[in-house]
């Protein structure tokens, strides 16, 4: 089974993520956070395969802030970037930074979809 912990601010989109991810016999919620120093607080304990981490994040940290310190903290974690932003704004930001990739809020599917791929391709994906 596949550990998921879900980074994002906004109450109802991350319990929304819960729900998707808990339907699926495979995934299981790990932990959540609401901020990256929540994020960072938990992760150890929470022995996370997969992070889901919002762009926009309250605090000192914002996601892609956060995404960089996941990166040195833990190089092999594959973490797939939320956000309501078109993908052109983020995209080759997070993929640069060493995230597994970037998907915009709004359809579940592609977020199962996405999270499953994390678990079973640790590698990014490669930009056309």
């Amino acid at each position: 089974m596949a550990r998921v912990f879900i980074v994002e601010d906004h109450p109802v989109v991350r319990r929304g993520y819960v729900a998707f991810i808990r339907r699926e016999a495979d995934l299981e919620v790990c932990g959540e956070a609401g901020s990256a120093e929540e994020a960072l607080a938990a992760l150890p304990a929470a022995q996370a395969d997969v992070v889901v981490l919002d762009v926009s994040l309250p605090g000192g940290m914002n996601g892609i802030d956060l995404l960089r310190e996941l990166k040195q903290l833990y190089p092999d974690l594959p973490v797939l970037v939320v956000s309501g932003n078109e993908e052109a704004v983020y995209g080759d930001l997070v993929v640069g930074l060493g995230a597994w990739g970037y998907l915009m809020k709004g359809n579940a599917e592609a977020f199962v979809q996405a999270v499953r791929a994390m678990v079973a391709d640790t590698q990014p994906p490669k930009n056309p």
